[in-house]
């Protein structure tokens, strides 16, 4: 089984960016910011290597008024704040592959836990604000079981699904820190779903909390990729433990963990990359 620890942050859990990964511009004022906002989004309508920028000298009080509360427009289209650091994490474009992939993923994951009874007991949480005392954040996809175990706070998901379409791993590890760290171990999946801006190949990995929950270790690592009319999938089915997405465990036979097979992971890939042309 790889494992890999991705908890060794720098300053916050934002820290470890830095514009050899991304764009990042500081904050001044509004007006300023707006203004960047519109050039990076009409530069970013060009070219396909980020989505992402990244908002420094952002204070709590900045980013309540500004990002926080703003409903419509560039400052809503925040994804990630990191209090210590001071900064926001922005996106300028959305891709449709990213989006396809996002809902197509919620669809497999439906379906594999409707034979069991299940589809009526899981609470989809979208891409809801999370926040704590590190900051605040946005997943892609979020998930949590109706009834939850007694003392459970409710202000967190199970399992989180964070798509990356143009993202860094430095910018992977960001998100993945950030849930395990902000929920307090209330989060207990993360799966990342990585596609190639370039080649029909889709990553999908699966990571999880350590013993003390201090140490992030990346479980399972599922490969889609196609190379003329043949896809192969290796490292399949995706397992995701039934007791970590519903907070009990299973009751067998009937229930057993969540297993989404070849068939489902190429109706994903096909759905991506029909959006991409590839």
């Amino acid at each position: 089984m790889a494992m890999d620890n991705v908890d060794s942050a720098g300053r916050g859990f934002l820290g470890d960016l830095a514009p050899s990964v991304l764009p990042v511009y500081q904050y001044r004022d509004r007006e300023q910011l707006l203004n960047t906002i519109k050039q990076l989004v009409a530069t970013a309508s060009k070219a396909t290597t980020t989505e992402w920028c990244l908002i420094e000298r952002v204070n709590n009080s900045i980013f309540t008024s500004a990002f926080l509360l703003a409903k419509e427009g560039p400052f809503a289209s925040w994804s990630s704040y990191d209090a210590q650091s001071e900064r926001v994490l922005l996106r300028m474009t959305k891709s449709q592959a990213h989006e396809v992939a996002s809902e197509t993923f919620h669809v497999l994951l439906h379906d594999a836990i409707k034979p069991m009874g299940m589809d009526r007991s899981l609470r989809p949480t979208g891409s809801a604000t999370h926040q704590a005392a590190i900051g605040a954040k946005e997943a892609d996809e979020a998930w949590q079981p109706l009834r939850l175990p007694r003392g459970r706070s409710k202000d967190w998901p199970s399992v989180v699904l964070e798509v990356a379409f143009s993202e860094s791993r430095d910018k992977l590890q960001s998100d993945i820190r950030y849930w395990f760290r902000a929920s307090g171990g209330d989060v207990k999946v993360v799966i990342i779903l990585q596609i190639n801006q370039h080649s029909p190949q889709i990553t999908i990995e699966n990571w999880g909390i350590q013993g003390n929950k201090s140490v992030n270790r990346l479980h399972q690592t599922v490969q889609i990729s196609k190379k003329g009319s043949k896809i192969t999938t290796t490292g399949s089915p995706l397992v995701i433990e039934f007791e970590k997405l519903f907070l009990r465990p299973p009751i067998e036979p009937r229930e057993r963990n969540i297993q989404i097979d070849d068939g489902e992971l190429e109706f994903l890939a096909e759905n991506v990359w029909g959006c991409q042309e590839m």
